[in-house]
């Protein structure tokens, strides 16, 4: 006598839809051809959708710097922002800052252009060190104007959000950055044509700044952080006697090798 051995029952995988029973050879083979003519559509369309090379850009070169430039000049023209020759950002308007330009270590010059023009209101050399980021802004722009230039930090935690603040009214000469309640102070005594930097966790916030050692705003800043981002708030002068801001999430320009 022969013994019937059952197999125990193969559980179903959820990755893969079940095989159909085996007694209709023709609609398995069917259902097999369907399914590799969809999956080569598909894989067909995607290549399509995604051209060759623009998955991943290349990475800047180890020697690298990072420079930006902010229009903090209220009441002047737009401006395009020249790197030895080349239009680097353009159309910038006051409040408006660049995304950090990649620019190789040494010396380069940086000009102002009224926008879309090709005479310079204002040149600067500028010596920058490989691994640095910088943000430069101009107080005027006429021939002969020197550069506030700022060296801007960079986050050591990922977990956290980097949030600096550059102090760019020359008409208070000292400012505290509080939260709004005022319960909390996150910069004390910052000095005109300075910045500060901390790692904060990333909340939504609202910042006011005042002239140091009183609460009254001068200035509110909505801020919405995420972890692992870089967060910067400008305070300005409105050309009118008060003071202004803007915030920014900072870029850096795509790099494209060339």
């Amino acid at each position: 006598m022969s013994t019937l051995i059952r197999r125990p029952a193969v559980p179903p995988n959820d990755f893969f839809p079940p095989v159909p029973p085996m007694k209709n050879l023709h609609t398995v083979s069917l259902i097999l051809r369907t399914a590799l003519v969809s999956f080569v559509s598909v894989g067909a369309l995607l290549a399509f959708a995604q051209p060759a090379g623009t998955l991943y850009d290349p990475e800047p070169p180890a020697d690298s710097a990072y420079v930006r430039v902010l229009h903090s000049v209220k009441g002047a023209a737009a401006i395009d922002v020249v790197v030895d020759g080349k239009a680097r950002a353009t159309k910038l308007n006051f409040g408006q800052v660049g995304d950090y330009m990649v620019l190789s270590a040494g010396k380069h010059t940086i000009a102002l252009h009224p926008a879309s023009k090709d005479s310079a209101l204002v040149t600067f050399g500028l010596d920058v060190v490989r691994g640095k980021s910088l943000t430069l802004s101009f107080p005027a722009h006429k021939t002969g104007t020197v550069p506030i230039v700022f060296e801007d930090k960079s986050s050591t935690n990922k977990l956290k959000a980097m949030l600096t603040v550059y102090q760019l009214d020359a008409q208070t000469p000292s400012v505290d950055v509080m939260t709004a309640d005022g319960n909390t102070k996150v910069f004390s005594a910052l000095g005109y044509g300075t910045s500060m930097a901390i790692q904060v966790n990333p909340i939504a916030v609202e910042l006011v700044a005042a002239k140091a050692g009183d609460k009254q705003a001068k200035t509110k800043v909505p801020l919405e952080m995420a972890q692992g981002g870089a967060y910067s708030v400008f305070l300005m002068s409105d050309g009118a006697g008060k003071m202004t801001s803007i915030h920014v999430q900072n870029k850096t320009e795509v790099y494209t090798g060339k």
